[in-house]
């Protein structure tokens, strides 16, 4: 026993690197569910009242984003674009952020995003989110058909988001 108490530390720290180097990996194989559906959500522009489930009909992306994130802000004008290709009234993108207004209105001004509904909720540690961008498409029925997590090139989805609204 005595031999292996030298290799002890060396080791408990090679296990911790390995786990924390793993993270993102591991991360991606559990997206949190989408529990929030019903929880009320505001509007930035017209502070109206909206629930993911008021969408349903409507294939949608959902994009928990924060302000400070800089794969949020490489994704946004993705989104916007992949709204203006799409361009069917069935399509819709919605970001969510706990952040306030100040914040979000300088966001939407430095990136292209009119093609995208930007509304606001109580916190996203009660969404069950922790990692932005955060990202949901939804089909008609609600139902999460994909979880991307860190920045994607949504553009690559354009034609299963056809095929979604075509059902």
């Amino acid at each position: 026993m005595k031999k292996l108490k030298p290799y002890f530390l060396p080791a408990a720290f090679v296990l911790l690197l390995a786990g924390w180097a793993g993270r993102k990996h591991i991360r991606n194989l559990f997206p949190p569910a989408m529990k929030f559906s019903n929880n009320l959500l505001t509007t930035v522009d017209g502070q109206q009242p909206l629930r993911i489930n008021d969408l349903r009909g409507s294939v949608v992306i959902v994009s928990c984003f924060q302000t400070w994130c800089m794969d949020c802000a490489r994704e946004t004008p993705v989104l916007n674009e992949l709204a203006a290709t799409i361009h069917s009234p069935a399509f819709k993108v919605v970001y969510i952020t706990d952040e306030d207004e100040q914040k979000i209105n300088g966001f939407r001004n430095r990136f292209a995003s009119n093609n995208i509904l930007f509304t606001r909720s109580a916190t996203m540690k009660e969404l069950g989110i922790s990692v932005f961008p955060t990202t949901y498409l939804l089909n008609k029925k609600g139902e999460v058909v994909t979880v991307k997590f860190e920045g994607y090139d949504w553009l690559q989805q354009a034609d299963k988001i056809r095929e979604l609204l075509a059902l």
